[in-house]
């Protein structure tokens, strides 16, 4: 006989319905208090089945505990208990299928609860009601008239092709056949004659037909050889029509100043672009109207000026209503050049970091110039008015190293209002020349022929762009020179200024849209463009340094410059620069022409 552990399973059973109601608390989906309504009358139900009744009358009955007659202790002890538990433990103890067994006398379910519950009761049956699923009626019953039609016409379809085609069963093959097909089929079936029988006798009285004579068949021949011929002529051309060669790609006329700027790697892009765009070809624009046009910052302003540039609008999204005319390509940091043998030769050790070093060092140099008897200057300034970029780059970086900006604008009456550091760096130049320090030919020489004096050893220091390091290196192999970041006023944090090369459409391009495809081409090689021609820092938006950068220690070493300096923005497409530009050149030659 089995005997089971009735307290185990009780405490399994308790800890599982803690659990589930701890659950239940916890869930937001299910609401405690209807969930112990619903329990409450499910486990009625149960209570009141039949089945439970059958099972609670099969259970053998309960032994009665043998009580030792005479127990008085036995009995005075369960007195005590019995005493202790309530009055409802005390019926559970005298009857324990009280509470499983229904009772006729037992008040209603409702009455033993509150108002609350009641609501709740009435709320729960209501919507279990409104969940009753309505009785489902036979499948054609839901049909809608519509289907039931379209199903009655498919099977009286259906009926008449079954009995058409049995009727055609029993019809012979000929009979079905519609009178054409009858007469076609009549004419297949009669068998061909033989050769002899096709051949008609000659009636009596007529004349045979007389042999056509060869001159004639020769017309025949010669028509037949014609009208092959033609023919011949005819195919041909539509055959050769059909594999013609595909057309002449189209033409993409690019200004000379890409391949001047570029050199050998604006060849290798060019044969790029044509292999990934078979339909085009770059060319050279020598007579004809280029449709890109390549420029620096010395021409940017007059293009615009000029309306020789079409508006990138369509093509590119701008934050503001100005138009955007040219897209940057390659980015150069200005540069303070020198000798370093010119400059130890004269006694300094280390390059000038402030103006007032730049002077003692210029003093310096120009002193063991004239000892030596040397053609040797310590400064030189390309402001030639063919060099566009002259003041920008011979002028601006000294004010742009005291933080301050060159000017503040136009009046009204068409003036220039320069700021004070730009009139202190007029009279700082002035007195330079005064005393020797600049090489002669200020506003004579250009920005390329002071590179070629310092490659030749003929100048000390010089204020060059970044794209000039390649020039003076492979020009000047006995020249031992190095760069720095412009001498400011004072020590602090430098200032410099960034130029850069340009490439736009023309105003005057017949294919816009085939120019603007090759011009992203380009806008898209920036970096192999910066590495050709080892421009520093490369991109306008440069973040970190090239492979060429790092490769190169005079590189790293104007990466690190520009790296730590503030950067001015320039704006070289604007007309009113190159206007100001003129007047700082007119005034730095009245200040030099003053004794």
């Amino acid at each position: 006989m089995i005997k089971l552990n009735i307290s185990h399973y009780y405490r399994k059973i308790l800890e599982k319905s803690r659990s589930f109601w701890a659950y239940l608390s916890a869930s937001k989906r299910i609401d405690p208090a209807l969930f112990v309504v619903s329990a409450r009358e499910r486990f009625a139900e149960i209570g009141a089945s039949r089945f439970w009744r059958k099972l609670a009358s099969a259970l053998p009955a309960a032994r009665k505990p043998r009580r030792a007659s005479g127990s008085k202790a036995g009995a005075e002890r369960k007195k005590t208990l019995l005493a202790r538990l309530s009055s409802r433990r005390k019926s559970i103890l005298a009857d324990p299928l009280a509470r499983k067994r229904p009772s006729a006398k037992r008040k209603p379910f409702l009455a033993d609860l509150s108002a609350g519950g009641k609501s709740l009761f009435a709320r729960l049956s209501a919507f279990r009601e409104r969940r009753q699923p309505a009785p489902r009626k036979p499948l054609f019953a839901r049909l809608s008239a519509s289907r039931e039609r379209r199903l009655a016409r498919r099977k009286s379809l259906l009926a008449s092709a079954n009995k058409a085609r049995r009727s055609a069963e029993k019809t012979p093959f000929r009979e079905r056949l519609s009178a054409k097909r009858k007469s076609l089929f009549a004419r297949l079936s009669v068998p061909k004659p033989r050769p002899q029988e096709r051949k008609r006798p000659r009636p009596a009285g007529e004349k045979p037909a007389l042999a056509r004579p060869p001159a004639g068949r020769r017309l025949d021949a010669l028509l037949a050889a014609a009208t092959l011929l033609v023919l011949t002529f005819v195919v041909s051309g539509y055959v050769r029509g059909i594999t013609a060669a595909p057309p002449t790609p189209t033409g993409i006329f690019v200004s000379p100043q890409y391949w001047a700027m570029f050199g050998d790697a604006a060849h290798t892009f060019v044969a790029e672009f044509e292999e990934q765009h078979p339909g085009f070809r770059i060319v050279m624009a020598e007579h004809e109207e280029p449709d890109v046009v390549f420029f620096d910052d010395g021409d940017f302003a007059f293009l615009v000026q000029t309306g020789a540039l079409a508006s990138l609008s369509p093509y590119v999204y701008t934050e503001t209503e100005e138009d955007r005319w040219a897209l940057p390509l390659v980015a150069f940091v200005d540069l303070f050049f020198y000798n370093i043998d010119i400059l130890q030769e004269a006694g300094n050790d280390r390059p000038p970091r402030t103006r007032a070093e730049f002077l003692n060092v210029a003093r310096s140099v120009a002193q063991t110039a004239a000892e030596s008897r040397e053609e040797i200057f310590p400064f030189a300034l390309g402001l030639s008015e063919a060099d566009p970029l002259g003041v920008r780059r011979d002028f601006h970086p000294w004010v742009w190293a005291t933080g301050a900006e060159v000017h503040s604008g136009f009046t009204e009456d068409g003036a220039l209002t320069l700021t004070t550091p730009a009139i202190n760096a007029i009279n700082f130049l002035a007195d330079m020349n005064r005393e020797g320090l600049l090489a002669p030919g200020s506003f004579e020489k250009t920005g390329r022929e002071r590179l070629e004096q310092f490659a030749e050893g003929r100048i000390a220091m010089l204020v060059a762009s970044a794209r000039d390091m390649l020039f003076v290196r492979e020009g000047a192999r006995g020249i031992n020179f190095d760069v720095k970041a412009i001498p400011a006023a004072a020590l602090g944090r430098d200032r410099l200024g960034i130029s850069g090369i340009h490439a736009g459409i023309s105003s005057s391009s017949t294919r816009p849209e085939e120019a603007w495809g090759f011009l992203v081409f380009i806008a898209a090689q920036t970096h192999s463009l910066a590495a050709a021609i080892g421009a520093v820092p490369g991109s306008f938006f440069a973040s970190f340094p090239g492979d060429h950068i790092e490769e190169d220690p005079l590189h790293s070493k104007a990466w690190e410059i520009f790296e730590a300096a503030d950067i001015v923005e320039f704006p070289s497409d604007d007309f009113s620069e190159q206007e100001a530009g003129r007047i700082i050149r007119e005034r730095l030659a009245q200040a030099f022409e003053a004794e």
